[in-house]
């Protein structure tokens, strides 16, 4: 569990698999009132086989493929630091992490999904009616 909760940000994630090896990650934020419950909830409620959702969204960010980290020489000639070269090698280095799956950034050859809205398909099965 704490694993888990340090590879991935308060808030529940909704995971989508189009197919092998592709991630679509959509986290909804926490104290958004998403579902309702705590973050844990859904797995006593749903389960946590796979199962048939649908994500109304917009694209956030694609996964990187980027490999290579940029030099680390962020000064200027006169010693001083120069910001412009400091933000990209942070955000080079955050882009790597999130390539390597330590933080939650998409990774290659996923993409993020701000969602809009989250809909659970209702299982029709022959059990289910019976239950009625």
């Amino acid at each position: 569990m704490r694993i888990s909760k340090g590879v991935f940000a308060p808030g529940l994630h909704v995971n989508l698999t189009p197919a092998k090896g592709v991630l679509i990650n959509s986290r909804l934020q926490e104290g958004r009132q998403y579902l309702d419950s705590e973050a844990d909830i859904p797995f006593a409620r749903y389960g946590t086989e796979q199962q048939e959702w649908t994500v109304v969204g917009s694209i956030g960010s694609y996964g990187t493929e980027e490999t290579s980290l940029p030099d680390m020489d962020f000064y200027n000639a006169d010693g001083s630091v120069s910001r412009a070269q400091f933000a990209e090698v942070m955000n080079a280095q955050m882009r790597n992490l999130g390539r390597l799956g330590f933080i939650d950034l998409p990774q290659s050859p996923g993409f993020s999904l701000i969602p809009f809205a989250v809909y659970r398909s209702i299982p029709r099965s022959g059990a289910a009616m019976t239950t009625r």
